[in-house]
C-alpha cells in the first residue's frame, strides 16, 4: 500500500517514518503549503500527561505560528517559520521582515505579525508591506499595535496598498508614536483628508526623517497640513511628493512653501508632476526658499512659464544653501534661461542645475554652458542637445500636391488605369494659353482619366492660383517637369480595318 505517511510498529516502541512530500494541502487551507515534509503527528494522552505532570514546555514561535494558521485555516510558509525560529534564537539580532510581492492575505500578515510580537524581538529594523494590496483597518489597527510596542522599526513601506482614510487615521495616529525614520507610501491612493489626518497626526513625531508620499491623491487640505507640519518639525529631511494634486495657489501651494521657512532640518522638497503655476507660486518660491535650509529642490515636469522662472533666478541668487536644482520639462525662455545658467555660474554652493534630459538649449546659452564647464568642473548642467542656428526648411505645398497627385495616378493595380502624371504636365507646357480656367483645368484631367479627390484637386489649383480665380498650369508644368522629366508618349498609327 503506498502512503505519504508510512508508520512501523515494533514490539519494543513505535517509530514513525516520514517520508519527503513537495507540499501539502490542509483540509483547512485555501493557499498551498511551501513544507518539504510532514510534521509528525503528535501523541495526545502523551501531551495530556505532560501537562498533568507539569512537564508541557511553551510552544516556540514557529510552532506557535503553524497553530494559529491551522486555527484560523490559513496556510503556514517555512519561510516565515524559519525567520521566527531565527529570531528566537538570536533576540539580539537585527531583523528585516520582508513581505514584498508575496502576495499574503491580511489573514497571513496578522498571524505572522501577531508570532512576531511573541519573541518581541529587540532589533527589528525594518518591516517592508509593500505591493501586496492587503491593507484593511483590522490590520492597520493591528500594524498600529506593532509600530508602538516595537520602536525599533525605523523603516515602514506600505507602497502600492490601497489605504482609505479610516487606515490612514489609524496608521497616522501609530506612527505619530513610534520610532520610524523612514516611511514609503507611494501608489496608495491616500485621498486629500487621508493626507491631511497623516501630516497633521505626524506634527507630534520627533522620529521621522523621510516621507515618501508620491503619486497620491494629496489636495488643498493636505498642502496646508503639510505647511503645518514643516514649521513645527525638526527631524524631517526628505519628503518627496512627486505626482499629487497641490497645484492651488493660495489654497495649497504657498502654504505648503512658506512652512520650509522655520524648518531648520528639510533638505530635500520634491514637487515634480503637480502642476504648478502661478505668479503667487513664484513669490512664494522667492520667499520662503532663500529663507530655508533646503538643498535639494526638484519643481521638474510642471507648468511653469517664464514668469515663475523669472521668480526662481531671483530666488537663486537669494538663497545661500542650494546644492542642486531641477526643473526640467517646463517652460524656458531664452533670455530667462541664460539669466538661470549666469546666475547658477556665480552661485557658490549650487552644483547642479538641470534643465531637463529632454531640452534643447539655444546657441548662446550652449556657449555659456562651456564656458561653465571649463572655468568650474564641478558644476553640472543637465540637457539634451543644442538647436542649430540653421532656420527649418520652409515647405513647399506645390511640390508635395504635385507629388500626391503623382502618386494617385500610378496607384490602380490595372495598367490600363495607370496615367503618367508628366504626359498631361507636357500637354500643359505645350498649349498655347498657359492659364486656364478652373472649369477648363477639371475638364482636362476629366478627359486625361486622372481621378482626384476634391480636395485635392481644389488645393492644387488654389496652389497656382494667378488673379481671376485662374490656375496657371504653365508654371504647374515647368515645376512638375523639373523635378521628373518625362518622354513624349510614343503615338502608335491607327490599325485600319480590313476590307470584306
Amino acid at each position: 500500500m503506498n502512503s505519504k505517511l508510512e508508520v512501523c510498529v515494533n514490539d519494543e516502541d513505535t517509530s514513525i517514518k516520514n517520508q519527503a512530500c513537495p507540499y501539502r494541502v490542509s483540509s483547512q487551507s485555501s493557499v498551498v503549503d511551501d513544507a518539504e515534509e510532514f510534521t509528525a503527528l503528535e501523541d495526545p494522552d502523551g501531551r495530556i500527561e505532560r501537562i498533568e505532570l507539569g512537564n508541557e514546555k511553551p510552544p516556540s514561535s514557529s510552532e506557535w505560528y503553524r497553530l494559529q494558521s491551522n486555527i484560523y485555516g490559513a496556510a503556514s510558509f517555512e519561510i516565515v517559520a524559519e525567520l521566527l525560529d531565527t529570531v528566537q534564537q538570536n533576540p539580539a539580532a537585527t531583523v528585516q521582515l520582508d513581505f514584498n510581492r508575496c502576495g499574503y492575505t491580511n489573514l497571513h500578515v496578522q498571524i505572522a505579525l501577531d508570532a512576531l510580537m511573541q519573541t518581541r524581538p529587540q532589533c527589528l529594523a525594518r518591516l517592508d508591506l509593500s505591493r501586496n494590496r492587503l491593507m484593511n483597518i483590522s490590520l492597520a489597527r493591528y500594524l498600529g499595535n506593532v509600530l508602538m510596542e516595537l520602536q525599533s522599526i525605523v523603516h515602514l513601506s506600505l507602497s502600492f496598498n490601497t489605504l482609505d482614510d479610516e487606515c490612514v487615521g489609524v496608521l497616522g495616529d501609530a506612527l505619530s508614536n513610534s520610532g520610524v525614520r523612514l516611511l514609503e507610501a507611494a501608489h496608495c491612493a491616500i485621498t486629500d483628508r487621508g493626507g491631511s489626518l497623516l501630516f497633521s497626526a505626524l506634527i507630534y513625531n520627533d522620529c521621522v526623517e523621510q516621507m515618501d508620499l508620491s503619486w497620491n491623491h494629496l489636495d488643498t487640505a493636505s498642502g496646508q497640513a503639510i505647511g503645518r507640519l514643516l514649521s513645527t518639525q525638526n527631524t524631517l529631511k526628505e519628503l518627496i511628493l512627486t505626482g499629487n494634486h497641490l497645484y492651488q495657489e493660495l489654497q495649497c501651494t504657498v502654504p505648503l512653501l512658506l512652512g520650509t521657512i522655520s524648518n531648520e532640518t528639510l533638505d530635500l522638497l520634491d514637487l515634480s508632476w503637480n502642476g504648478l503655476r502661478g505668479e503667487e507660486v513664484g513669490r512664494a518660491l522667492l520667499r520662503a526658499i532663500p529663507q530655508s535650509n533646503l538643498k535639494r529642490l526638484k519643481l521638474q515636469c510642471n507648468m511653469l512659464t517664464p514668469l515663475e522662472m523669472s521668480f526662481i533666478v531671483k530666488m537663486v541668487k537669494k538663497s545661500e544653501t542650494l546644492v542642486e536644482l531641477w526643473l526640467g520639462s517646463n517652460e524656458f525662455g531664452d533670455t530667462v534661461t541664460v539669466d538661470l545658467v549666469r546666475t547658477f555660474m556665480r552661485h557658490q554652493t549650487l552644483q547642479l542645475l538641470s534643465l531637463g534630459s529632454f531640452h534643447f538649449i539655444p546657441q548662446t546659452v550652449a556657449k555659456l554652458c562651456r564656458i561653465c564647464k571649463r572655468r568650474y568642473p564641478t558644476k553640472q548642467i543637465i540637457y539634451q542637445g543644442v538647436l542649430r542656428a540653421n532656420p527649418p526648411r520652409p515647405v513647399d505645398v506645390q511640390d508635395m500636391l504635385l507629388e500626391r497627385c503623382r502618386f494617385l495616378a500610378q496607384k490602380p493595380k490595372k495598367a490600363k488605369l495607370k496615367r503618367d502624371l508628366g504626359h498631361l504636365m507636357l500637354q500643359f507646357g505645350d498649349a498655347e494659353n498657359a492659364v486656364l480656367t478652373r472649369e477648363e483645368f477639371d475638364l482636362a484631367l476629366k478627359r486625361f482619366r486622372l481621378k482626384l479627390d476634391r480636395a485635392l484637386l481644389d488645393a492644387l489649383m488654389d496652389a497656382f492660383e494667378v488673379p481671376k480665380r485662374l490656375v496657371d498650369t504653365g508654371a504647374m508644368a515647368v515645376k512638375y517637369l523639373t523635378k521628373h522629366p518625362t518622354e513624349r508618349p510614343i503615338v502608335m498609327p491607327a490599325k485600319r480595318k480590313g476590307k470584306k
